[in-house]
């Protein structure tokens, strides 16, 4: 994904390749955004309740169909 296609309410799972695996293949919604629009950080609210920061680039975007 790119910083511009990151919008706040984007259902997102985190890259396979997160440097931190318990976060890998988690999914969430952005509900913020910060920094520049070309090189955005995201609020992601995780299926599991945590509110995390990511990179835009740490993650993809999703559906809520996409099972994988």
């Amino acid at each position: 994904m790119t910083s511009e296609e990151a919008l706040i309410g984007m259902r997102v799972k985190v890259r396979e390749d997160h440097r931190s695996a318990q976060l890998r293949g988690e999914r969430g919604t952005i509900k913020h955004r910060w920094g520049a629009p070309d090189y955005a950080a995201l609020d992601v609210l995780l299926d599991n309740g945590l509110l995390q920061l990511f990179w835009f680039h740490e993650l993809r975007a999703i559906e809520d169909w996409d099972l994988s």
